[in-house]
């Protein structure tokens, strides 16, 4: 199922941030926008939940308008860098879940991730809705494009198929995907950004017999809807 309980803010309305506000929205997510340029925000209106015009960089507004409740905040702007790090300040002081924030340089990526901000998006002009997959739908990690129909999907293996076979689950008859491979978990542990995370191992080709373990990521190609078809079924 999309995971559409989370509560989106997307700040700045440029290319890229309307283009993501507009794609979580169209993913099912409540998503609140905000912009200081009122004709960005009255543009927007009619393809999310709420858009609201203000200067972000007003930490009373930022509380007064609720967007210290928002379970993830994308600081979408790139005009000016001075804006991103005044706004990323208040989200941190207000501890919220998780914070994504724009940067345009390396130099800048470096300045966020030192004030405390770990995610750090570096976006082109089209990438609004592939990172609104990834955000809406938690149990996809990652997400290339091969054309504008089929795609190649790193998922989450769910948990009704875990100790199932390959054959068993014949997933290419069922949801017209095709199981690339399967990316594993290994004891190593890595360093990523100050963070320890998992380390994976890509198994290669897939035999029938080999079982789904749990933590397993599977690399899926296919279209949209059948993944998901696979992810709501499973």
């Amino acid at each position: 199922m999309n995971d559409t309980t989370n509560q989106f803010c997307v700040i700045g309305l440029g290319a890229y941030g309307f283009s993501l506000a507009k794609s979580l929205a169209e993913h099912g997510a409540f998503v609140m926008a905000i912009d200081h340029d009122l004709d960005r925000v009255e543009e927007i209106k009619q393809y999310i939940s709420e858009a609201i015009q203000f200067d972000a960089t007003d930490p009373n507004l930022l509380a007064e308008h609720g967007v210290f409740n928002a379970d993830i905040v994308i600081v979408a702007i790139g005009e000016a860098f001075e804006p991103v790090v005044l706004i990323a300040m208040e989200l941190l002081k207000a501890d919220l879940p998780r914070i994504i924030a724009r940067a345009g340089s390396d130099t800048q990526e470096t300045i966020l991730n030192k004030i405390g901000i770990q995610e750090v998006i570096h976006p082109e002009k089209d990438e609004g809705e592939r990172m609104a997959r990834s955000l809406v739908r938690s149990s996809i990690s990652d997400f290339f494009e091969l054309s504008e129909d089929i795609g190649i999907y790193e998922i989450d293996a769910p948990s009704d198929m875990i100790g199932y076979s390959i054959a068993d689950l014949k997933m290419r008859q069922r949801y017209h995907v095709n199981l690339l491979t399967i990316k594993r978990p290994i004891e190593k542990l890595i360093q990523v950004e100050g963070a320890t995370k998992k380390s994976f191992e890509v198994l290669g080709v897939i035999e029938p017999d080999m079982k789904i373990r749990k933590d397993d990521k599977l690399v899926l190609m296919g279209k949209q809807d059948d993944i998901d078809k696979l992810l709501n079924i499973n």
